[in-house]
């Protein structure tokens, strides 16, 4: 039987982040949408190559914690730029809000000047969005209207571990898998009893 796919007793599409199908799981769509215009002003972010953390299709967003929300004026979190890591040089956009109501005109959506950089990470094998720690290897890591670049991301120590909750030291609090899943030998329990009848 062939399946939507196409191949010959294959199981079919894939399960994407947001419930739809793919047959390739790199077609899915992407985590974070940035929902605001350009404003013509703007802070760069490089994602050096050097960075371990991420993997390829993970999804970068750049997040300011106290942005301009809206014309109004409204102060919020907002996605001011995104990308997709791709294993090597990033670079991604922030755009800058900007206040022209001094001047009778709008107030535009996007990072204030001087805030800080707040990072999430979109973690495209593990579908979880975690907030990341990063090290600044040039410029201030805040919305300057300049640069950052960024030679590492880290996560919280409490977020990685043995996400298989068949292996023998499953973490039910990690979001992220480590690599240190243990499993028992054939035969036997995570105790090392024998289980074959």
């Amino acid at each position: 039987i062939i399946d939507e796919c196409g191949e010959c007793g294959g199981d079919g599409a894939g399960a994407c982040w947001d419930g739809s199908g793919s047959c390739d799981l790199t077609d899915c769509p992407v985590y974070y949408n940035l929902e605001i215009e350009e404003t013509g002003e703007s802070s760069l972010f490089i994602f050096e190559d050097s960075i371990t953390e991420l993997n390829n299709g993970d999804e970068v967003g750049l997040f300011d914690a106290n942005g301009y929300l809206d014309e109004t004026g409204s102060i919020g979190e907002l996605l001011v730029g995104t990308g997709v890591w791709n294993g090597s040089q990033l670079n991604v956009i922030g755009i800058m809000g900007e206040d022209l109501s001094s001047f009778g005109g709008p107030i535009l959506p996007g990072a204030i000047q001087g805030n800080d950089l707040v990072l999430k990470i979109w973690k495209f094998n593990d579908e979880v969005e975690i907030t990341s720690g990063f090290t600044v290897s040039a410029g201030s890591g805040t919305f300057d209207e300049l640069f950052t670049a960024i030679s590492e991301i880290y996560f919280d120590d409490s977020t990685l571990g043995c996400t298989d909750n068949d292996a023998c030291n499953y973490n039910p609090d990690a979001l992220i898998n480590d690599g240190s899943c243990e499993y028992a030998e054939a035969n036997y329990n995570c105790e090392g009893e024998c289980i074959s009848d």
